[in-house]
C-alpha cells in the first residue's frame, strides 16, 4: 500500500506572516488525530523566515482526499491567498521506504 505525502511551501509577506503561521499551527493538533494521518509538521526556513512548509503524510489517497475536501482545509486554502508568491504544492505517492539500512548498504 502506498502512502501519500502532501507538501505545501508558502512564501509569506512580512505583514501576513504571523497570521499564516498561526493558521497553519492551528491545523497541526487536529490533523495529528485524524484517521489516516501518519504525520504532519510545519517548518520555517532558517535562512528566510518568510518561507513556511507544511508536510502531511497520509495512509492512502482516499484519506488525503477527505482532508482536501474538509472545512479545515479551507483555512489552508485561505492562507495560500496570503502568499507573497505563487505557493508550491505537490503530492508524492510513496510505495516503499527505507532507513539506515539503505545507508549501510550503500557504504558497504
Amino acid at each position: 500500500m502506498a502512502i501519500v505525502i502532501s507538501t505545501l511551501r508558502i512564501v509569506t509577506a512580512a505583514k501576513s506572516r504571523v497570521q499564516v503561521v498561526r493558521t497553519l499551527i492551528g491545523q497541526l493538533g487536529p490533523l495529528r488525530v485524524q484517521p489516516g494521518c501518519l504525520r504532519c509538521d510545519l517548518y520555517q526556513d532558517i535562512e528566510n523566515r518568510g518561507i513556511v512548509t507544511l508536510v502531511e503524510e497520509w495512509e492512502s489517497q482516499a484519506e488525503l482526499d477527505l482532508r482536501l475536501r474538509s472545512e479545515e482545509y479551507r483555512a489552508v486554502l485561505e492562507t495560500i491567498e496570503l502568499a507573497q508568491e505563487q505557493p508550491v504544492i505537490h503530492f508524492d505517492t510513496v510505495t516503499s521506504r527505507g532507513g539506515l539500512e539503505i545507508v549501510a548498504s550503500a557504504r558497504g
